[in-house]
């Protein structure tokens, strides 16, 4: 049997810190002006203010666990790698694929997709989390669907090739450092570049 104290009642937990993001207009809970910041525990509901949070917290403290318990949940599935596919059968639309017609194969994770299915977003994106058929994402410009194919995007280091065009100087971080996904000793893009929505 739970008990519940006055002190309880009055004087619930503190709320937990705020972190600054900054992806996309968004409004305060309580106020409905613009929200720079979210709650660091479930990173879903945005405030203004650390004021406008703590006259939410009472309201907030319940949902605040119940969606942390989503995160957790949610992280877990799109870091299970999902069974290998049958050979033959594209894993993006889950067609059988007939003699001479190719279909596109990661080696790491076994995804397969057929000519219709490889150049999309989404279904012609492989399970493996740094890579998608075996090109590194660290090697590509940020792009919102660089994922593991289930969700969970890449936020790894960034060391795009430049193709003859280079990029401005002010973009890359001061000293060379080896790259967090191919380990490449190079200069990497600063962290505000590796942001997807930065480049749209």
């Amino acid at each position: 049997m739970a008990i519940i104290t006055l002190a309880a009642i009055l004087i619930p937990d503190p709320p937990h810190p705020l972190v600054e993001d900054r992806c996309g207009f968004a409004f305060c809970e309580v106020c409905m002006k613009e929200a720079p910041y979210t709650c660091s525990a479930c990173r879903t509901t945005r405030y203004c203010s650390p004021r406008c949070q703590s006259s939410d917290w009472r309201v907030h403290r319940q949902s605040c666990k119940i969606r942390q318990k989503l995160n957790e949940m949610n992280t877990r599935i799109a870091m299970t790698p999902p069974k290998r596919p049958p050979l033959g059968q594209c894993t993006g639309c889950n067609t059988k694929v007939g003699q001479g017609r190719r279909l596109a194969l990661c080696k790491d994770c076994g995804y397969q997709a057929c000519s219709s299915c490889e150049p999309h977003y989404s279904r012609g994106t492989c399970y493996c989390p740094n890579s998608n058929f075996g090109k590194k994402y660290c090697e590509m410009e940020p792009r919102w669907y660089h994922t593991n194919g289930r969700g969970r995007g890449y936020a790894g280091d960034r060391h795009p090739e430049t193709h003859g065009q280079p990029y401005p100087s002010e973009m890359y971080e001061a000293a060379r450092r080896p790259c967090d996904n191919c380990g490449q000793v190079t200069k990497l893009f600063k962290e505000q570049y590796r942001d997807p929505w930065v480049w749209h």
